[in-house]
């Protein structure tokens, strides 16, 4: 009998315990980034990070995107549905923040879609660079929740951006052509 009522009371126990990681985890905001297959270098192209709210007064919400290092990302707080309150760019860093209404938040249901600019260097080597990122939320005074974003998580730089090696090329054969030119002009010259 007593062994029962140890074993009730250790379930109990572990249940209120672990009620708030059960709540955690059935709020999934679902963070999901789009991004083309292939790039190439000096190109600036679009990124988009997708989520819904999983519960009313889901707020505040924070977006942590991070482009491959040496990349550069640009923002604005209208690129963001709903538009967001605060945005940040810091070299391959794009930060969202939204609020929503001042203890209200969010309701459950609402659709985020949160937009930023990455531009490849030009000189980016041909390759498979990878983009990381995170969801951070609090719904009213529980939090803070953290989900990694899935979805796209890489681009492949296919081409070099600016002059590339083709033009190179057509470069050198005009220049080399150039020289054979002057060279025989002046053989000539010589002769007379």
């Amino acid at each position: 009998m007593r062994l029962s009522i140890l074993f009730t009371a250790i379930l109990v126990l572990l249940a209120i315990v672990l009620m708030p990681l059960g709540i955690a985890l059935a709020q999934q905001a679902n963070p999901s980034r789009a991004l083309p297959d292939t790039v190439q270098g000096g190109e600036t192209f679009d990124v988009t990070v997708t989520f819904i709210s999983p519960v009313d007064n889901f707020s505040p919400v924070g977006l942590t995107d991070l482009a491959p290092d040496g990349w550069n990302v640009k923002l604005d707080k209208t690129w963001s549905t709903p538009n967001a309150e605060f945005v940040n760019a810091t070299d391959n860093k794009a930060e969202i923040m939204w609020y929503g209404e001042p203890g209200v938040g969010f309701d459950n249901g609402t659709s985020f879609s949160a937009l930023y600019k990455a531009t490849v260097p030009d000189n980016a080597e041909l390759g498979i660079y990878a983009f990381s990122g995170s969801l951070e939320y609090y719904v009213g005074s529980e939090g803070p929740y953290l989900e990694n974003t899935t979805g796209g998580s890489q681009v492949e730089v296919v081409g070099g951006g600016g002059i590339g090696v083709g033009v190179w090329w057509i470069v050198g054969i005009a220049v080399g052509i150039a020289v054979i030119v002057a060279a025989v002009l002046l053989v000539r010259r010589r002769r007379v």
